[in-house]
């Protein structure tokens, strides 16, 4: 193992505490900024070692955007990270899930649900006269009522961008209201649920106000 990979800590190297985790995510992402990337874990000898199994510390449930490659920005590796993408990082079926698979079978420390600045899903729940696909329908329909629901209204385009950073922790209370698997993690300080809204240009992370140990 070389200096770099020696040097990054992650479910293998004990760390428990969900704010410690969360700050371990904040040093890759600062890496990358600064064009230091480690690159950890994509060794050889890290995927022989997880051939028998994973235990990532972190959910991540994040936008399909082609802007938001999470593995990158991170500067994770092999192992790191247990990822859930789909258009709009929405509360759906798959992506609940997903996220409880990762709590019961994986026991991640915390789930992090990240939006992103000018995030198409939910602009197209400010379309008024646009017809979509019956799964999309579903899916846009999902983030318009989470929205609306949370006093941000589609009838008013200047709300868009408020509507894309809110739609990170909106999302995560939905996946608390509806999954009584995540809900108990939460209430028990198994899981911290962590929103956070990824700024394209220029680059940055808003990390937004965490749930845990409470419903």
């Amino acid at each position: 193992m070389d200096a770099k990979e020696d040097s990054y800590v992650d479910s293998g190297r004990g760390l428990n505490n969900p704010s410690a985790i969360v700050e371990e995510l904040k040093a890759g992402f600062q890496r990358f900024l600064e064009g230091q990337s480690a690159h950890p874990h994509a060794s050889e000898a890290r995927r022989h070692q997880l051939a028998g199994g994973q235990h990532p510390q972190v959910a991540l449930l994040a936008c399909s955007d082609s802007r938001v490659p999470v593995e990158v920005i991170f500067d994770a590796g092999f192992g790191d990270l247990f990822v859930i993408r789909n258009a709009g990082n929405t509360n759906t079926f798959g992506s609940a899930g997903s996220i409880e698979y990762a709590v019961l079978d994986l026991n991640v420390r915390v789930l992090v649900v990240m939006s992103h600045q000018g995030c198409g899903a939910v602009k197209a729940a400010y379309l008024k006269e646009k017809s979509f696909s019956a799964s999309l329908t579903e899916l846009v329909t999902d983030i318009k009522t989470g929205l609306t629901n949370h006093g941000i209204s589609t009838d008013d385009l200047s709300s868009y961008n408020d509507a894309c950073l809110r739609h990170a922790s909106i999302t995560a209370t939905s996946l608390m209201n509806t999954s009584a698997p995540i809900l108990d993690a939460v209430q028990n300080k198994r899981l911290m649920v962590q929103p956070a809204f990824l700024h394209i240009d220029p680059l940055a992370i808003s990390w937004l106000p965490p749930l845990y140990g409470r419903g």
